[in-house]
């Protein structure tokens, strides 16, 4: 019998949090059945994010890009020429392994795993990190061709795994009934006796005294992700507290000239991962105001939505059905319209009220919480 998982991504492995964080949660379940774990992704080209450092044993293969480098202006045909690289790749190092299951990461790396499934007979998990086919600056030809590889695998794939309850959902709705199960994109705490916090001492950088109130905004600074409603919010003359972003991306020229005019506004650039909640923590509220720009967004739950509840941070948030759910029954904030006007009305608000939010039961929402859900379901896969 097989004794190998394989994971596939059209990432880069060593940067990809998400991808890391599952892998390292079946290090234990695989030296306890006898297995061992190999990742397949990408060569990284962007030297702006910081690799992850993980701690266990992991085999991986980088495929580097050789032609779909020189079409990054065309979207289709990059993903294209980029799909034969990794497939070839892929064969290439899984073809002698016969994997017992193969974890597919996102849709590109699908059809891969197919093809790996009818040659091995291995189990065939599909990990969608977005509702894949309806996403933020998503070509419609991109679209389309990602609903067609979806519906031509869906009888194939042995579990879905998503990052929203609502996007399982909709993918059932959909494409038809599957197991599924909901790994949220939580953040891997490290124990408070093995961590050596930086200390940023962000008021003192930006003249922010004790007493004003500071908001955060951790992330990419791209579109659909509310920058430009925050920016009219702490613009307006009655808001009278400190916004900082923490991120990089196209929006950081725009951000500079308004910080240029606004002393209330402020950038701060991008920190490691393990840098985030030290750094949020020095801060009062954080703002998760995703914009409803795709499906994908409209029922999302992202990353930096748990890395402000682990820091014990409040949110403003958007009120979208997901992340208005989790604020909610997990009272950790408050949500609000995506409009300028609605924002800077909850952001006076919350920093005259100060309320005390319970952060009840968000031990649900941690990631050894996760990694016991993803493992359970392993543990059903190896035994099919």
């Amino acid at each position: 019998m097989s004794n190998f998982i394989l994971h596939i991504t059209h990432t880069d492995i060593n940067y990809d949090s998400r991808v890391l964080k599952e892998m390292s949660a079946l290090n234990d379940f695989c030296h306890a059945n006898n297995m061992k774990l190999y990742g397949i992704g990408l060569e990284e080209t962007d030297k702006r994010r910081e690799p992850n450092n993980s701690n266990f044993e992991l085999t991986i293969y980088t495929c580097r890009r050789r032609l779909s480098k020189f079409f990054t202006k065309i979207n289709f045909l990059k993903h294209a020429i980029t799909f034969f690289e990794l497939l070839l790749f892929s064969l290439k190092h899984s073809i002698k392994m016969k994997p017992k299951i193969i974890h597919c990461h996102d849709t590109l790396v699908l059809p891969i795993g197919l093809l790996i499934k009818f040659l091995s007979g291995a189990r065939l998990i599909y990990d969608a990190h977005e509702l894949e086919s309806n996403k933020n600056l998503q070509s419609r030809v991109n679209s389309l061709t990602t609903l067609f590889i979806e519906r031509i695998s869906w009888r194939y794939i042995d579990l879905l795994i998503s990052v929203s309850p609502s996007i399982c959902k909709w993918y059932e709705k959909n494409l038809g009934e599957k197991k599924n199960v909901t790994i949220l994109n939580s953040p891997n705490l490290i124990p408070k006796c093995d961590q050596d916090f930086n200390t940023f001492e962000i008021r003192k950088r930006f003249q922010i005294t004790n007493s004003e109130t500071l908001f955060v905004y951790l992330g990419i600074l791209g579109p659909g992700r509310g920058i430009e409603k925050y920016l009219e919010a702490f613009a307006r003359e009655d808001v009278s507290s400190h916004l900082l972003f923490v991120g990089w991306g196209e929006y950081e020229e725009l951000i500079h000239s308004r910080a240029s005019k606004y002393n209330n506004i402020h950038l701060h650039e991008a920190v490691t991962h393990t840098d985030v909640v030290p750094l949020v923590k020095e801060c009062d509220y954080g703002l998760c105001m995703i914009e409803s720009v795709s499906l994908s967004d409209y029922l999302c739950l992202p990353n930096k939505l748990f890395e402000y509840c682990f820091a014990h941070l409040p949110v403003l948030g958007s009120d979208l059905p997901e992340l208005s759910r989790v604020i909610n029954e997990y009272d950790f904030g408050q949500i609000c319209s995506n409009s300028s006007e609605e924002i800077a009305k909850s952001v006076n608000e919350m920093s005259l009220t100060k309320k005390n939010y319970s952060f009840r039961r968000i031990e649900d929402l941690s990631w050894s919480s996760q990694e016991k859900k993803l493992i359970k379901n392993y543990n059903v896969l190896i035994k099919l």
